[in-house]
Parts: C-alpha cells; structure tokens; sequence
C-alpha cells in the first residue's frame, strides 16, 4: 500500500532519494518481537491483548481490563496502524491471487461464488463491508433453492365449475328448507 510515511507538510514530488531515505519505512520503528506479535494478531483476532502482552519487554501486572485498554491504545498507534493495514492487504492479495484463476473467472459456479464470499467475509474488518458480504452470500444462497422449488411444481391445475344441483351447499341448503317446510 504505502512504503513510506510522508508528513503532511512535504509532498513526494519535491523529495529527493537522498530524503526518501531518510525516511523510515512503515513498521521500521517497531521491534521485531512487536512485529511478530501484530502477525500473530493478524491470523488470529481473538488474542490482542496477549500480543501486547508478548511484545512487551516486561511482564504487565494490572487489571485485565486496563490491559485491554492499552493493548488497543498500542493497535491504534500510527506505526501499528499502519503495520497492521500493510499486513492485511498483503494478505489479501495472496488470498485474492490463489481463489481466483483468470480463467475461472469466465465460467463460475454458484458454490465458488459462495466459497469466495465466505473468505472475503473472514477476512473483511469493516461491519458495513462484511454486512453487504454477507448479505449478497445470503440472496446468492436463497437463490439455490428457487430453481429447486420452480422445477418441482410445474402442473397447471385446472378446476371446473360446478352445476348448482352438484354442489353440496345447494344441496345442503335445499335439505333445510324441505325440512322447515314440513
């Protein structure tokens, strides 16, 4: 995505290479134990708190809930920030290169549109983008039962109507009467 972080104040057009190397790469700055611990993170979302845990050099001793409060202060930090957002686009671009063959592509089925969907599902962390996945997997899912229920009712019911001294209430109805007339 980014290779470098520029401040806002300098543009790149106006950056020599000598300036471009001086300025730190993304994830530069962070240890390799931080480094690790954030790839830990990323393959497994649960464990934040226990990746802030392990970067640290020293054991934390407070509460569990002030841990989780700077284990995300330490994930909102810009350098892990933007660690963090290189990493998952990387990921998503190997993802992205080994479900989907060019030539593929031209004659998909329903369930390989339904597998693709559920992993960029898994993968997608904004709630509006997973809500419109999931949604678009759900019609896609209902969508394989409606040939379903086409294909098994295709007969035409065709009913006559009756002549009024067939019909049972016209019957029922002349009974009455012929047993208040009596």
């Amino acid at each position: 995505m980014y290779l470098y972080r520029i401040s806002n104040d300098t543009k790149r057009s106006n950056l020599t290479f000598k300036d471009m190397a001086r300025i730190p790469k993304i994830g530069e700055k962070l240890t390799e134990k931080e480094r690790f611990c954030l790839d830990a993170y990323l393959f497994n979302g649960d464990n934040l708190d226990l990746a802030y845990v392990m970067s640290r050099n020293n054991p934390y001793q407070g509460s569990r809930e002030n841990l989780h409060r700077l284990a995300l202060r330490w994930l909102r930090s810009p350098d892990v920030k933007a660690y963090v957002e290189e990493k998952r686009v990387i990921i998503a671009d190997k993802v992205e290169k080994k479900f989907s063959v060019p030539e593929q592509n031209a004659y998909r089925e329903k369930e390989d549109i339904v597998r693709e969907l559920n992993i960029l599902a898994d993968i997608t962390k904004d709630p509006k983008q997973k809500t419109e996945i999931l949604m678009k997997l759900a019609d896609l899912q209902q969508m394989k039962k409606d040939p379903v229920e086409e294909t098994e009712d295709n007969t035409v019911h065709y009913y006559l109507p009756l002549t009024c001294h067939k019909c049972s209430l016209y019957i029922a109805n002349k009974r009455k009467t012929e047993k208040e007339g009596e």
